[in-house]
């Protein structure tokens, strides 16, 4: 197709006095018609008088029909854009407002995502130094069943008193798995012991020392005194004097010598060092 064949190749209407309105010939509209119907054959539409749509029909049907393939790891082509966060399509673009959700979850503008449900647990599984931890296991470097005191009359987040009391097995798995019934079987099903530490001192476990031999581990045991004995004096002093030689026939007559011994205590109900009361309590 070329231009119209005027000087500066644009159509001009004349104005009736000495100008003359553009010739077109023949050949330039029969060049022109071929055009269209190039483009209606390209599109398999055929030509029709009364149609006067054609034309943009038949650039749309081509512009369809040309558009490249969906892109694949493969073959390059049209990627769709997906506006959610819930798709598994490995050959979609993610939305710009999407990527903008991510990049504020990951600087935690809000100071809601992905947070902690407690100080020491997570809300969802995550690894800290190749060690996962989820909201079922604390993170804290004290183990269940760690014995501690504290200063303080009530127990911590974390710990219960070790007061002997009978908690549910289920709910307290991680500590039942750690001391099964050593300190009680509870009700024998659903609940077990705990160690009643209340107003007791603790002693190291012998361990097959021999100070303490025969102890089986989380035992309890009675007070006891080590066996000894005590010297008691029966008698401040005797005075030295003369015996007269006894005559025959002479009566001999003795006389009874003894001293009041008084024997008093002292001290109280038990026998303890002197000390100071705190809460003892037992990680969960």
């Amino acid at each position: 197709m070329y231009p119209i064949d005027t000087q500066d190749g644009l159509f001009h209407d004349g104005n009736g006095i000495n100008e003359l309105g553009t010739v077109l010939p023949a050949s330039w509209l029969n060049q022109v018609q071929a055009e269209l119907i190039a483009i209606l054959t390209a599109a398999r539409i055929k030509p029709e008088k009364a149609t006067q749509n054609q034309v943009i029909t038949a650039i749309k049907m081509l512009i369809a029909s040309s558009a490249p393939a969906a892109a694949t790891a493969d073959i390059a082509g049209v990627t769709k854009i997906l506006d959610a966060l819930n798709s598994n399509d490995k050959f979609s673009a993610l939305s710009a407002r999407q990527g903008k959700v991510l990049n504020d979850s990951k600087l935690d503008k809000d100071g809601t995502a992905k947070t902690a449900d407690t100080a020491s647990r997570l809300k969802t599984v995550r690894k800290i130094n190749g060690v996962p931890f989820d909201g079922s296991m604390d993170i804290n470097a004290t183990p269940v069943g760690a014995v501690h005191y504290f200063a303080i009359d009530w127990a911590p987040t974390g710990w219960l008193k070790a007061n002997g009391a009978a908690i549910s097995r289920t709910a307290y798995a991680n500590l039942f798995a750690a001391l099964g019934t050593r300190f009680g079987a509870g009700d024998g099903k659903t609940t077990f012991n705990l160690p009643d530490l209340r107003g007791e001192f603790l002693r190291a476990w012998d361990d097959g020392r021999g100070i303490d031999a025969g102890r089986i581990f989380g035992t309890y045991q009675k007070d006891m005194f080590e066996s000894h004995s005590h010297i008691l004096p029966q008698f401040k002093n005797v005075n030295a004097g003369i015996v007269k030689p006894i005559t025959t026939g002479a009566e001999l007559s003795t006389v009874g010598i003894g001293r009041d011994i008084s024997v008093s205590s002292s001290g109280g109900s038990e026998t303890r060092p002197k000390n100071m009361a705190l809460l003892a309590c037992i990680k969960i």
